[in-house]
Order: structure tokens, then sequence, then C-alpha cells
């Protein structure tokens, strides 16, 4: 059966890890029509190739003639658009698809078939597209989250990456993303990322810097400066990004899409905020949050409108170190005492 519906996924990373739920209704909504297309960045779409959700997978790059190409050749009926810019909605009027659904937002009405109306609050991330959803009759499970199951191949290929880039595995291994392309101010600081990493490494953990090619620069300085730390990401490919991330025993982060990553699959992580809001895309439970409380927060700035960066300036080194360690420790803990029930710990 030929796929009739294409959701146009988001361009970060986290988000469509955030929108996993959604489109995961969508996909149950449309099972009788073929299941649903989903259109994304190539660096996005093998990853979410591997989720099992979509009857198909449009990689596309930036170019907007390419974007409307690769629709067009799709011969999609229906196109649900989950961004919100006017060039989303654009590129599906310019292909030609029949249905266009959406939130009218960014002066885009005029493109779309279906406008539906936002809430005027927002919430959780989660929640973000629950009207888009109820004008399609298309049921999101409440209690459901973000989940990535990794095909064994994968996790191989995780545990490969590692051991090509001089890890041995006979140590726990701690994931720290020291980046956040969406600005600056999201920066927790290079020098608090290699104070934290020595006292990790003293401690007795590997590190694995996990970044992204326009991130690459800063990983490499941290990598400098901390006398030789391996990476992976720096050649875009956020499945072989996914796939480390599996292999990690935890994930220290800013608000980014590793973190997101790092909650679909059930890693634990310490993440550090400041000009966002946690209540806004940490699943709670999955990650400890380390922030401080400012009257200017949140302000979702690129850079820190004040020009002093308290927000994360402010979080001390000792605090995130004994977060990762105290979360680590927490899960072992356990785990000795499943395998070995009279060990007194």
């Amino acid at each position: 059966m030929v796929c009739e519906t294409v959701v146009i996924g988001l361009n970060w990373v986290g988000d469509n890890v955030l929108a996993l739920p959604t489109f995961k209704a969508l996909q149950h909504r449309f099972r009788g029509e073929g299941g649903i297309a989903v259109a994304a960045p190539a660096n996005v779409a093998t990853l979410l190739e591997t989720t099992g959700v979509f009857k198909q997978v449009v990689a596309w790059k930036r170019g907007t003639r390419q974007r409307i190409a690769a629709l067009r050749a799709g011969g999609f009926r229906r196109a649900i658009i989950l961004p919100n810019s006017f060039r989303a909605a654009a590129v599906t009027f310019a292909a030609g698809i029949e249905e266009r659904w959406g939130y009218p937002t960014d002066w885009r009405r005029v493109l779309l078939t279906h406008p539906v109306a936002r809430p005027e609050t927002r919430g959780h991330q989660l929640d973000d597209y629950t009207a888009l959803l109820g004008a399609l009759d298309a049921t999101r499970v409440d209690d459901d989250i973000p989940t990535i199951k990794l095909p064994p191949s994968v996790h191989d290929r995780g545990r490969r990456r590692l051991l090509s880039i001089g890890l041995h595995l006979d140590r726990p291994v701690i994931g720290i993303h020291p980046g956040g392309l969406y600005g600056r101010a999201k920066h927790w600081g290079d020098a608090s990322y290699v104070d934290v990493i020595k006292r990790l490494r003293t401690d007795g953990f590997d590190i694995v810097l996990l970044t992204s090619p326009r991130e690459r620069e800063q990983a490499e300085r941290i990598a400098t400066t901390c006398n030789g730390v391996p990476m992976v990401g720096h050649d875009g490919d956020v499945l072989e990004l996914a796939a480390t991330i599996s292999q990690c025993a935890a994930v220290i982060t800013n608000d980014s899409g590793p973190l997101h990553v790092a909650t679909a699959l059930a890693v634990p992580s310490v993440s550090i905020f400041g000009p966002t809001d946690p209540e806004r895309t940490v699943i709670p439970g999955a990650t400890r949050v380390v922030r401080r409380t400012l009257a200017c927060q949140p302000c979702y700035q690129r850079e820190c409108p004040l020009g002093h960066h308290r927000c994360m300036a402010d979080v001390s080194v000792d605090e995130v170190f004994k977060a990762a360690v105290g979360m680590f420790e927490a899960i072992e803990r356990p785990a000795a005492e499943i395998s070995d029930p009279h060990v007194r710990l």
C-alpha cells in the first residue's frame, strides 16, 4: 500500500526525539492508509529510521528546491507540518500536496488547507502537537515518552566505535556534550567541562566527547586541554552518536539534542540548564537537572542579554561531578545487590 501521508519533521535532533510520541500517534491513526512517512534532515533521518515508526523516511538537505523535489517524488496526498516556520509549509504547498495540516504561525495560514489553532499557553514540549493530533483524530498515549530501541547491530557499532578510539571498556564511560548549536547561552563553559573531566578521570571513569561538525573546534579545544579525549559525532553521523551514547554509563550535557537521545535510550544523564526551562523539555525522572534559579530565567536567548551568564556560570563543577557520580552509584548499587544478594554494601 502506498504511503499517502508525510509528516514534516523538525530540524533539530532533540526536537525530533521529543516528537516521537506524536509520530507514533500519527502512525497508528493512518495505519489503514499505509502508515506515515517522515521528512527530516539527512543527519536525523538515519536515527529516525531505526525507530521502526515510519513506513518511509525521506532524508533531505537544507536546500528548499531539494526538499520540494523530494516531496513531489513521494506522491503524498497529505502533509502534517510540525515545524512552525513559513518555509516548512511553503515546501508542501510548492510540492502540490493536496492536504496541508499545521498551526497557522509565521504568516502561513494561506498555505494551509487545514489550519489548526495552537493553544495560547504552552506546557511540556511533548504536548506541543496535542491540538493538531486532536484535529486529525489521532490519540497520543498520555504517559508515552520518547523511546528508541536500537537494533543489536547498532549497539555493537557503538561498542566497536569506542574500542576504535582507544577506550578499552574496562571502566565505565561517561559521555560529555559541552556544546549546543542553539547558542552560547546554553553552554556551561569549556573550563568547567575540563575540570569535571579531570575529576571524573581521577575517580576511575573514561570519557568520550559527544559533538557535531559545527561544534568540532570546541570539542578539540577541550580534548587538547585535557591531554587528549576521544570524541564522536564530529562527522555528523547522528546514528553513530546515538550508538555511542547507548554504551555510556551516563551522559553530562547542556540542554541539547544528546540529552534527549540519552533519555530515549534510557541512559542516565546530568543536564545543566540556564536560559531554558527544564519543565518544558525534560522528562520527569529521566535526568538530574543542575541549575541556578534567577529572576531573569528563562530568557531563551542565544546570548546572555545581561552579559553576566550567571545562570550557567554559577553552576559549580563540584555540583555536576557529585550529580554524575551519585547517579552512577545509585544505579550500580542495586545491580550489585541483585547479582549477589549476600554482599553487604
